[in-house]
This record gives C-alpha cells, sequence and structure tokens, in this order.
C-alpha cells in the first residue's frame, strides 16, 4: 500500500506525466463519441463541439485530433511547469484532472443519451474557469 501511495506520489508532482492524463481522456473522448454515435450524422447534428464538427464536415478528423492532443498536453505541461514550486500547484493538477474527467464523461454522454447528464457534464468546464479565475484573483491580491 505504501508503495502505492509512493507512485501515486510521484505522479502527482510529475508535471510531464499528468498532462498525458488529459490527452489520453481527449482520445477516449473522440473514439467514444464516433464508436457510440451511431453515425456522422448524428454527430453533426449533437455534437457541442464545434471545432469537431468543422473538422468532420471539411474532411480534417485526424490532423484535428492529433493537434487539439498535442494542444492539451503542451497547455497542462506549461501550466504545471510553471506552477511546479508554488502553493496553488495542487489546484492546476485537480483542473488538469477535472477536465480530463470532463472529456471522458463528455465521450460516455453518448452512450447515456440524456439532456440533464449533457447539462452535468458542460457544468464541470464552467467550475474549471470559476476556480481559475478565482485562484487568479487570489493570486493578484496576494501579490499586492
Amino acid at each position: 500500500m505504501q508503495q502505492i501511495s509512493q507512485n501515486l506520489q510521484s505522479i502527482y508532482h510529475n508535471y510531464r506525466a499528468i498532462p498525458l492524463v488529459l490527452s489520453l481522456a481527449v482520445v477516449i473522448d473522440y473514439a467514444l463519441t464516433f464508436y457510440l454515435a451511431g453515425g456522422i450524422e448524428m454527430i453533426l447534428k449533437y455534437e457541442y463541439s464545434p471545432t469537431l464538427t468543422y473538422a468532420i464536415r471539411n474532411g480534417i478528423v485526424i490532423p484535428y485530433l492529433g493537434s487539439t492532443v498535442f494542444f492539451y498536453y503542451a497547455a497542462g505541461y506549461t501550466v504545471l511547469k510553471y506552477l511546479r514550486d508554488s502553493e496553488i500547484y495542487y489546484i492546476g493538477v485537480a483542473i488538469i484532472l477535472l477536465m480530463s474527467i470532463t472529456h471522458v464523461l463528455g465521450g460516455l454522454s453518448w452512450y447515456v443519451l440524456s439532456a440533464c447528464y449533457s447539462n452535468a457534464v458542460l457544468a464541470l468546464p464552467l467550475i474549471s474557469v470559476v476556480v481559475t479565475i478565482a485562484v487568479f484573483g487570489y493570486e493578484i491580491i496576494r501579490q499586492i
């Protein structure tokens, strides 16, 4: 049990590994979307992401997915690298993990097919934004 705890701690403090979780969650989200949606027409009709529907309409899904996964990794890596020695590193990790959960749950929304579920999933990134703005404000006030 102690070994598991040590492994989790080493992953938690590894600002290179945490963004991989987010990138994997994005891959899972889109894999579930394409697998569970039942067809491109359903995705175009009900998908929340305008960028995904644009990519489908223009036949650039693979480059879109690749660039999205890369962007998420690069953004998460950059944020955690700069926060790694700060008091708010744990908040950066929490937001990245919340975004990861959001993506996986978003992919599962094609299985659940419930407006309440989809709205709950859409509330998760809003929570991330509110927490990020609050922490940013806190840090500005703390620096004054």
